[in-house]
């Protein structure tokens, strides 16, 4: 796993570990934290993130900085998000999340952090949040929907001034019977606007759930 310098301050990897620079000792999830030259970091779980389960897989590519503005599209109960907040410090994570259950525990972490802006919303309806996202460079996808690739278009469409993206391809909510490598060359082929530079297989951390790094063609 290469990192560059930048990306190096708020990341620190111990072997096949990750860990995130964080404020404080504070757990988010019930993760590990640890203080290494006199700052704190926090464990980032791949059993927990498919991002750092991505990273451990080989993911070659970080378009994350500390000043990147992010539309995350199916924030859940914040796991990744957090860890994305200690990295993008000076940038905004825009956490789009429909279920309201998982929703109240990411607006609780929303209340300790200045970065994260909570959206409880549907990512199909994007025109339903478009207005208050701004200046997105990096949009990060993980939903559980059968037509997860046109809300990444839609959503692609609309915030077009993001040239990099992270796509978490769920293939079992897709289909539960087709061939697994059909239906993941099938999404591909429908993803508008971006060029696939690198897809991940999860196993053994997350079954059936690939990590793709997109540019904007």
């Amino acid at each position: 796993m290469k990192l560059s310098t930048l990306d190096s301050r708020r990341i620190y990897i111990e072997g096949k570990k990750l860990y995130t620079k964080s404020d404080t000792a504070r757990s988010v999830y019930g993760e590990v934290t640890k203080k290494i030259s006199g700052s704190y970091y926090r464990y980032w779980n791949p059993k927990r993130s498919k991002l750092s389960a991505a990273f451990i897989k080989g993911l070659k590519f970080f378009p994350f900085s500390e000043t990147s503005n992010v539309l995350y599209l199916g924030a859940s109960t914040g796991t990744t998000v957090s860890h994305l907040s200690d990295i993008c410090v000076l940038g905004k994570i825009y956490a789009v999340e429909l279920s309201y259950e998982p929703f109240t525990k990411l607006l609780s972490l929303a209340e300790n952090r200045t970065n994260i802006y909570p959206i409880l919303e549907d990512a199909n309806l994007v025109e339903r949040y478009s207005f208050f996202v701004e200046n997105v460079d990096i949009i990060y996808q993980d939903i559980s929907q059968r037509n997860q690739i046109q809300i990444f278009n839609n959503n692609a469409d609309v915030f077009r001034e993001a040239r990099k993206a992270l796509l978490v391809i769920k293939i079992r909510a897709i289909s539960s019977r087709q061939n697994e490598e059909e239906i993941l060359n099938k999404a591909i082929s429908e993803i508008d606007d971006f060029r696939v530079i690198q897809k991940v297989n999860l196993v053994p951390y997350d079954k059936a759930n690939y990590m793709l790094y997109l540019e904007r063609k």
